[in-house]
């Protein structure tokens, strides 16, 4: 979830930098990171708190990184 989160954040933060009207790449990861969080309850790999954890700490960089990029 980390990983997939920065980066769904980092493209996100991409198409607003680049001005791209290109709504596809971030709904699909998007999508995707709602795969990686559900297949890693169904295998009963990870809890919900720590998928949550995982989120927030794949998120915060990029947003941090976003902050002072744009």
């Amino acid at each position: 979830m980390l990983a997939i989160s920065g980066f769904t954040i980092f493209v996100i933060g991409l198409n607003i930098h680049l001005q791209m009207q290109n709504p596809y790449w971030s709904a699909l990861l998007i999508l995707l990171s709602g795969v990686v969080a559900s297949s890693r309850l169904e295998m009963k790999a990870h809890t919900s708190r720590e998928i949550l954890i995982g989120l927030a700490i794949g998120i915060m960089p990029q947003l941090l990184f976003l902050f002072l990029w744009l």
